[in-house]
């Protein structure tokens, strides 16, 4: 079981079709920007094993740099949930939107 969370900078009209794009892999809606790459190093300075839960994976980060830069989806197991305060309060520090997938929700 897990719980998809999905970040990004750019403001959106309808967070919920974002998400849903983005967790079919489409970002073109987004445009890049360097909170959101601020973001994704931060999380994986302080919880590097969050690599293999968050997208865009490295490679296509290295493929395409633009979609580093736009969004940061993760899909957290049940035993990583305890670090959604800490994902959250750096999401707020640099000022990020986003949605819930689980609860079905804008923050």
């Amino acid at each position: 079981m897990s719980s998809d969370f999905a970040f990004w900078k750019t403001a959106v009209s309808v967070p919920e079709d974002t998400y849903d794009s983005l967790a079919e892999g489409y970002s073109n809606g987004l445009e890049p920007h360097p909170d959101v790459t601020a973001f994704r190093g931060e999380l994986l300075k302080r919880w590097p094993d969050l690599a293999d839960v968050l997208e865009p994976i490295e490679q296509d980060v290295i493929d395409d740099p633009d979609d580093g830069a736009k969004y940061v989806l993760l899909t957290l197991p049940l035993r990583m949930l305890d670090r959604l305060d800490g994902i959250f309060e750096l999401a707020a520090k640099y000022q990020l939107r986003g949605y819930s997938g689980v609860a079905g929700e804008a923050f």
